[in-house]
């Protein structure tokens, strides 16, 4: 099992006691690796406490989800070989029968594949983090069902596609790794599916919008170039190996347009769909 964490010491007990109380199937065993990406909260003394089993690697403070979760990786695969990799946010706690239902569920697939767990906003009981379709949410029901674009809090990943594939892009430093991963295991063959039920609890996100009129202009540009934000340069990116050079240069000058004047930009898209 793979995660990363920065400063989150009470989320990320929450997340691992969850994870050591689960009800795993008859031979299956786990193995733990955590980036700890600098975390000056107590969460380094909190791991070696209260999961002294866990693989700890230290982060430099600047490896965001990607970076992190690529070298936890980079410590597994040092560490053992394994049948999986099962990636985990530390935000995201799994239900108790929820890894025995993620297996449960890969085993009915008809060839090796990406499955996702999704889950649900424990606030509300609706969809939170899982597989989408565009920019349409999955969700469960009771079938396995296929998915375009996957969120990174709950994935298991067969060994034999990630030797294809070897990790995370370092081309992305937070967003964009996640769903680079999904495509790019199905350009190599592997599809991408959903799990039948909500197997585990995750908060929204509620970030501001970096295309808010109410934001000064400052704080609009900054939003948009920050890691946490939009991160423009790597969507461009990110766009452009997935779906091409003119969706990537449209949408570059469709966001600069709307962090300039975003009062303009929503009356020129609302006479567009008038016209």
């Amino acid at each position: 099992m793979l995660l990363t964490c920065f400063n989150r010491k009470e989320k990320t007990k929450k997340c691992l006691e969850h994870l050591f109380s689960q009800n795993l199937p008859v031979g299956v065993a786990l193995q733990v690796f955590v980036c700890d990406d600098g975390s000056s909260d107590g969460t380094g003394e909190m791991l070696e406490k209260e999961f002294p089993k866990v693989i700890v690697v230290s982060g430099t403070g600047d490896l965001f989800w990607n970076g992190g979760m690529n070298l936890a990786w980079a410590k597994a695969k040092e560490f053992d070989s394994f049948d999986f990799f099962l990636w985990l946010n530390d935000d995201t706690y799994l239900e108790i029968d929820g890894l025995k239902s993620l297996l449960e569920n890969y085993a009915k697939l008809p060839s090796p594949a990406v499955l996702i767990g999704a889950c649900y906003d424990p606030r509300t009981k609706d969809f939170s983090f899982g597989g989408t379709n565009s920019s349409a949410p999955i969700i469960p029901n009771g079938k396995l069902q296929e998915v375009s674009l996957i969120n990174g809090n709950l994935v298991l990943i067969p060994a034999e596609i990630d030797q294809k594939l070897n990790g995370l892009s370092s081309a992305f430093t937070h967003y964009f790794g996640d769903y680079d991963y999904g495509l790019r295991a199905q350009k190599a063959g592997f599809p991408c599916y959903t799990s039948t039920g909500y197997l585990a609890t995750c908060e929204s996100n509620e970030a501001v919008f970096w295309g808010d009129s109410k934001l000064p202009f400052s704080k609009r540009w900054k939003l948009v170039h920050d890691t946490k934000g939009l991160a423009l340069r790597e969507y461009f990116h990110f766009l452009k190996i997935h779906f091409g050079l003119f969706k990537g240069y449209k949408t570059l000058a469709s966001v600069y347009f709307r962090v300039l004047s975003p009062s303009l930009f929503l009356g020129f898209k609302k006479s567009l769909k008038i016209h």
